[in-house]
């Protein structure tokens, strides 16, 4: 299975695989389908949750080109459908790319509709637009607002951990959520602080007064990429450009360390943000469609 979806989003950045997911806790089925002869893998299916417990549903059909791909696309949604209607989730989602003729209209007749598009987009480091970055920075700095790293406050600061905590979780329920107002859920996850690819000298906050109000990170990538995080500002700190200021950091942070490509996804949604990006100089090279049916209006 996993030589499967490897191939199947190979070069896909940003794309998501429930693969990584299989011994997860919110993996609720696994489907494969494969050849009896050979014991070749022909497809698989996952359903996951992507809001618990049970709100939204997460699935993925990977099937390989074939001359029965219609049929085993059948047959995977179908054990997924058993299970679907026996959780009554608010509702299911599932991702795809513009090239998947075939699935996309497999989906909508079983009454999926485009909810949104995560919007992919790539920086060459070298062409990336930094003329006016001193000066925004310079700018902050008289108000008060200053740029530090992850690295620098975790040696000076016994309470930089916590400092964290507390503005990821002040801005989580902004991050847009295709969910109704009262079904959203703001996430408390604040592991991601510790995760292993997350480069603490690359993993800039904004602060005022001693206290942290926004915070851009770099993560490490495929070939020696870099992967743009999230982008947060606290409320009462935003159109001040403070999010530029730490994109740009992180994109001088590249640049000194020779790197040539940075990596970003938002939602199609998010017009803010998408402009953040383009005034930098990032690219869209691949768009991956939502498709999303309505299970259970009633949900609560």
């Amino acid at each position: 299975m996993l030589d499967l979806s490897q191939s199947y989003y190979a070069g896909q950045h940003g794309s998501f695989s429930l693969v990584d997911q299989l011994d997860g806790r919110r993996m609720m089925a696994k489907y494969v389908i494969a050849d009896k002869v050979s014991g070749i893998v022909c497809g698989y299916g996952l359903l996951a949750e992507q809001f618990p417990p049970a709100i939204k549903l997460r699935l993925e059909l990977v099937v390989r080109e074939d001359g029965s791909k219609g049929e085993w696309l059948q047959e995977l949604y179908a054990r997924m459908e058993s299970v679907i209607l026996k959780a009554a989730p608010y509702a299911v989602e599932t991702r795809l790319f513009p090239g998947d003729a075939e699935e996309i209209q497999f989906f909508k007749r079983k009454g999926y509709a485009e909810n949104h598009r995560m919007v992919k987009r790539k920086l060459h480091v070298r062409q990336a637009r930094l003329e006016d970055y001193a000066r925004a920075e310079r700018e902050l700095g008289q108000r008060g607002i200053f740029i530090k790293t992850f690295a620098e406050e975790q040696t000076g600061s016994l309470e930089c951990m916590e400092q964290m905590k507390q503005i990821v979780l002040e801005t989580n329920p902004d991050f847009p959520s295709e969910l109704p107002p009262r079904l959203r859920r703001p996430s408390a996850n604040t592991s991601w602080l510790s995760r292993p690819d997350l480069l603490p000298e690359a993993f800039f906050i904004a602060a005022c007064q001693g206290k942290y109000i926004g915070y851009s990170y770099l993560l490490e990538g495929p070939d020696r990429a870099l992967i743009q995080g999230n982008t947060a500002i606290s409320r009462p700190y935003r159109n001040l450009g403070i999010a530029t200021v730490l994109k740009m950091k992180g994109i001088a942070y590249a640049k000194k360390h020779g790197i040539e490509t940075i990596y970003t996804a938002s939602r199609s949604t998010n017009g803010a943000m998408a402009r953040v990006n383009e005034k930098l100089g990032w690219k869209t090279y691949e768009s991956e469609i939502r498709l999303e049916k309505i299970i259970n209006v009633d949900w609560s």
